[in-house]
């Protein structure tokens, strides 16, 4: 079963006609430094200046897939059976870092102590039950799908291995890109630098030449960090 790819309209009784995309998928608004730092780009039909570059990098959950409100779910569904209490602020505040990070603070503010691997694992399997109803970001999407086979490309997430490639394998997507980069092959999550400056290595390109692809400010940081461009893609959603 492939996941959906809707044109997903804006919430009930708000009237957004240029937007392509939904607000922030918990329902709160994009944060006020959203910003489209490449030239042209905020209009998500732009491809970009294709001479600047020599590599594209997306991140995923949030840029390419809605995958926040799952992730939430599974994320909070796990702590909770070890007696932590996650609520959407806390998760969106803390959108582009690891699960294991998230728990951890998450554990710190209460002086709990819980096993991270365990709880991560857990959440791991809340997701992957609910894979196939992952959704796509169509402009997103569909801007990968037009540079695919002009520049290469690449996944660069934090996200965990297994429901980064079980969600490729979803919707459709992996054959778009010539690797995937994810959580478990850096040291640490965004707005570390490591996930994007391993992604430009492994495709063998200069950090000065790739364009990157965000929804967060911790990933439009790492990419800033990195030396790259960034299109922060909740511009498309203004």
């Amino acid at each position: 079963m492939q996941a959906r790819d809707p044109h997903i309209g804006p919430p009930a009784g708000q009237h957004s006609p240029t937007s392509p995309l939904e607000r922030d998928p918990l329902g709160t608004a994009s944060p006020s430094d959203a910003r489209c730092l490449a030239p042209g780009t905020c209009d998500h039909g732009n491809l970009p200046d294709l001479d600047r570059y020599d590599a594209v990098l997306f991140d995923w959950d949030g840029t390419l897939v809605n995958s926040h409100p799952l992730n939430f779910r599974a994320l909070s569904r796990a702590c909770a059976s070890w007696g932590l209490t996650l609520n959407e602020s806390f998760y969106t505040s803390r959108i582009g870092t690891s699960g294991a990070e998230l728990i951890s603070e998450l554990a710190a503010t209460t002086g709990t102590h819980v096993p991270i691997g365990d709880v991560v694992a857990q959440c791991l399997d809340l997701i992957l039950d609910e894979i196939a109803e992952l959704q796509t970001y169509r402009p997103v999407v569909q801007l990968a799908k037009t540079l695919h086979g002009r520049l290469p490309m690449a996944i660069a997430s934090g996200g965990a291995r297994r429901a980064v490639h079980a969600g490729l394998g979803a919707t459709g997507l992996r054959p778009l890109f010539t690797d995937v980069i994810t959580g478990e092959d850096a040291p640490r999550g965004k707005p570390d630098p490591g996930l994007f400056l391993l992604a430009s290595a492994r495709l063998a390109v200069t950090p000065a030449r790739c364009l990157v692809y965000e929804d967060s400010t911790e990933g439009v940081q790492a990419a800033e960090a990195g030396g790259m461009d960034v299109v922060d893609v909740r511009c498309f959603r203004t």
